[in-house]
């Protein structure tokens, strides 16, 4: 999944040059999860989770395929690439709940914190290798040659699935899907700690994991190193990531850390924008990657440890709703901004925004679970 967007991206600069239209790309790989995303949660409480994981990994084997086949004869161009990235978004959508929602049914329910925190540390080890691995393949073999092994590292997925063995869901009376939704929309208005996690999760999302979407600008746009540059600095980003989460598996959970966390991050956005230099950014963009992780492994945890299974695809496909919509909605406009005032500036701005809401939250909090 981290190959291909690093490469959607790295196509986006290429063709464009353009840190609006590389946003734009991001947004679009995220956007689809506002509408498709809970329709496909409430749908997965309900269906064969196995035949679901198939569906999604074939769905990505194709589409993969099919842009490696296309920018290898014609070429993606700006129009390609749109459609590539709004369609992968749409299978991607799907994907998510059916993979937040299957781990923990693969083992008792005591065992379910241990299988979160697992699982966020597999996904930000992905985060830290692929990224590293996709810019050596872009250098060397180029995009054609990169979106074809990403093809073929989900294909494995439609077979392992014969030697899963899920926990079966509770017998309930079928309800239309639009109970379904609003079922798990109740949830999260009556739970204070699941009203704040979202909250925290959209304010994160926007300004830190908007920027990191943006990346491919920083790399090429303001450093010029390339496709190497883009490689290192997304595991930057993943190395803070994988601290993140082997933090959160060590047990961190001191009163107030995760508030430091998101204070941290939205300082080393400030500090982003005031640096040129290359080491500095390396470093910034690390720290942004820890506290992000921190933070959406922290809220995702707290969500999903007392969730029934019934009910696990429906909520957390909310709560990646608005993590990833909240993506698009930072990626596009941080992009959109920065192609009129320069990214430098737009990290600053970002910065001060996202510091000044913190300090305006956080007190409000002070004390209670969260």
């Amino acid at each position: 999944m981290w190959a291909q967007r690093v490469t959607l991206g790295w196509l986006a600069w290429e063709v464009s040059g353009d840190p609006a239209f590389v946003g734009l790309i991001a947004a679009l790989g995220v956007a689809p999860m506002w509408l498709t995303g809970p329709v496909f949660g409430a749908l997965v409480d309900r269906a064969d989770i196995l035949k679901a994981l198939r569906l999604t990994s074939g769905g990505m084997v194709l589409l993969l395929a099919l842009a490696a086949t296309l920018e290898g004869t014609v070429g993606l161009g700006r129009g390609g690439l749109v459609a590539m990235s709004l369609a992968m978004g749409v299978v991607v959508s799907a994907h998510h709940p059916v993979r937040m929602s299957l781990g923990p049914r693969l083992v008792p329910m005591a065992e379910v914190p241990s299988v979160i925190a697992l699982s966020a540390l597999n996904f930000n080890l992905a985060r830290l290798l692929a990224p590293v691995l996709t810019g050596i393949a872009l250098a060397t073999v180029g995009a054609v040659a990169t979106l074809w092994v990403a093809a073929a590292l989900f294909a494995p997925m439609l077979f392992v699935t014969r030697w899963m063995n899920p926990r079966a869901l509770p017998d309930e009376d079928p309800e239309p899907l639009r109970a379904r939704l609003l079922t798990g929309a109740r949830y999260i208005a009556r739970t204070p700690l699941a009203r704040r996690a979202i909250l925290l999760t959209f304010l994160m999302a926007v300004l830190l994991r908007g920027y990191l979407e943006l990346l491919p600008v920083m790399a090429e746009g303001i450093h010029g190193r390339g496709a190497t540059g883009l490689g290192w600095l997304t595991a930057s980003a993943g190395a803070g990531a994988v601290l993140a989460a082997l933090g959160k598996a060590a047990g961190l959970r001191r009163r107030g850390l995760l508030g430091l966390m998101l204070v941290a991050g939205m300082g080393a956005l400030l500090g982003q924008g005031l640096s040129g230099s290359w080491v500095a950014t390396l470093a910034w963009t690390g720290l942004m990657g820890f506290a992000s992780t921190f933070a959406g492994v922290s809220l995702q945890a707290m969500m999903q440890e007392d969730l029934p299974d019934g009910m696990r695809g429906r909520v957390m496909s909310l709560w990646v709703v608005v993590g990833m919509g909240a993506v698009a909605i930072g990626a596009g406009g941080m992009g959109w901004l920065a192609g009129q005032v320069g990214l430098p500036t737009t990290l600053i701005a970002a910065g001060v925004l996202g510091l000044s809401l913190l300090a305006l939250l956080l007190p409000r909090w002070a004390g209670r679970t969260t």
